[in-house]
């Protein structure tokens, strides 16, 4: 092989010869009778990892040899495609004590659920995993009796093995380990090229301590970054942004210059959500002015960045008027979508009115925390106000019609992170750290669910 690693459309060479034979075939990537010595060019059309084998015969027996082409994914252009677009068809990882090589600090929790993502950060034809662990250190003594995370989290890169074996990768893409330690509360990891170099990025939505310290309640946090460096390590960040609120962002380039941005929620510093305009650097523009006006202090938690149609949706959700144990009524929101357009975010769509307001449990779901979009429907995970339970509703994005799929109530086994995904089989499936044998938590805000598929209505 002329190369051992290339890029998506790029020409490699193969070649071959032998001695003394008088026939060779070849299996595994290629296939068929092939001459004693030859060549062949190889344009590979997808990312992955190829075997090429060739056998050759004669009078003194056989030879048989292998050459491996890796070809590194290539990254999308939206932290959309790069979660549903990509085969990672179980996006599970597994309890953080059953990951070979990590010692538990002390303190330190179970993966957050929530913050997980998939790209090919080794650049070796096949997704790696980013995640992050929580700490409970009891930093504030009697106002935290839910033992939730209250001390800085720490980043994990993770490789599965030949045997399909999680492993931990971290010290060798993160060169400085003090990098690790991030925010407190790490909500969504979304990837995408920030830095314009071919590789994966990942951006961080992160908040403070999610609850309230001597009678005050300030979840604000700086939000992080992970950026690939020409050495093939990776940088940890913080985006030049204050300290905010961001429950959730999401990736995209929003004003068509070739350059990644990120959209967050803040309900703490501005009270509305942000844009981060990408400079193609890695670095961002903070700008708090592209949003409606009306969207100023509203409950928004939710943001997803969808590709339809050539354009982008921008889907915003919060809770609607009347959903139990919501904010008052002026913070009330639903979901909504907007578009980009003559330098303003404007609404195109009101999916509000179609949510199922109460269902067989007495419970109504409105936040919406992931959606999907497909044929003409989104499929939303949403949440009740105080995420005691959680549901997969279908809706028409036209009419937001809607009709409920499933519903889980938490105090089982079976909740949901609040990340779907879609597989290439259209299955929805819950996209989530923390799978192993121990992972059951369904007491406190970070509750599992290691089961969750059903397929595409």
């Amino acid at each position: 092989m002329s190369a051992t690693k290339a890029a998506v459309n790029t020409p490699v060479t193969l070649t071959w010869s032998s001695t003394d034979a008088s026939s060779c075939s070849a299996s595994d990537t290629w296939s068929g009778t092939q001459g004693t010595r030859g060549s062949m060019v190889i344009t590979p059309s997808a990312g992955g990892q190829y075997s090429y084998t060739i056998t050759c015969t004669g009078s003194g027996g056989s030879s048989k040899k292998t050459v491996t082409l890796a070809v590194p994914m290539p990254v999308m252009p939206t932290s959309y495609e790069n979660k549903n677009d990509i085969v990672v068809d179980d996006p599970k990882l597994p309890n953080l004590q059953d990951i070979p090589g990590v010692t538990l600090e002390s303190g330190e929790q179970n993966l957050s659920q929530r913050a997980v993502a998939f790209a090919d950060f080794l650049q070796e034809g096949s997704f790696s995993a980013i995640t992050a662990s929580t700490f409970y250190r009891n930093a504030f003594p009697g106002s935290n009796p839910s033992k939730w995370p209250d001390t800085a989290a720490k980043l994990y890169l993770l490789r599965k093995d030949s045997s399909g074996k999680w492993t931990d990768v971290t010290s060798q893409l993160i060169k400085t380990p003090s990098e690790r330690y991030i925010c407190v509360t790490p909500g969504f990891i979304e990837i995408g090229d920030l830095n314009k170099d071919g590789r994966p990025d990942a951006v961080i939505s992160c908040t403070g301590p999610d609850f309230t310290i001597n009678g005050v309640f300030d979840d604000s946090s700086l939000q992080y970054a992970v950026l690939s460096q020409a050495d093939g390590s990776y940088r940890v960040v913080t985006l030049a942004v204050p300290s905010i609120y961001a429950h959730q962002v999401a990736l995209a380039d929003i004003d068509g210059d070739g350059n990644l941005d990120i959209l967050s929620v803040d309900t703490g510093y501005h009270r509305t959500p942000i844009v981060m305009w990408g400079n193609g650097d890695g670095t961002v523009r903070v700008d708090a002015t592209r949003f409606p006006a009306d969207m100023y202090q509203k409950a928004i938690y939710g943001m997803r960045a969808i590709p339809v149609n050539g354009k982008i949706n921008v889907v915003v959700s919060g809770n609607p008027t009347g959903a139990q144990a919501g904010p008052p009524a002026s913070n009330e929101f639903g979901t909504k979508v907007l578009q980009y357009s003559a330098g303003k975010f404007q609404y195109v769509n009101d999916l509000s009115a179609g949510i199922p307001k109460v269902t067989s449990s007495g419970l109504s779901y409105a936040l919406a925390l992931d959606a999907i979009y497909k044929a003409g429907y989104y499929y939303f995970i949403r949440v009740n106000a105080d995420y005691t339970g959680s549901a997969i509703i279908k809706t028409d994005a036209m009419t937001g019609a809607s009709t409920l799929l499933t519903e889980v109530v938490r105090g089982s086994s079976s909740d949901t992170s609040g990340v779907l995904k879609l597989t290439s089989q259209n299955r929805l499936v819950s996209q989530m750290a923390d799978c192993g044998p121990n992972a059951s938590k369904s007491t406190d805000y970070f509750h599992y669910q290691c089961t969750f598929s059903i397929p595409l209505p």
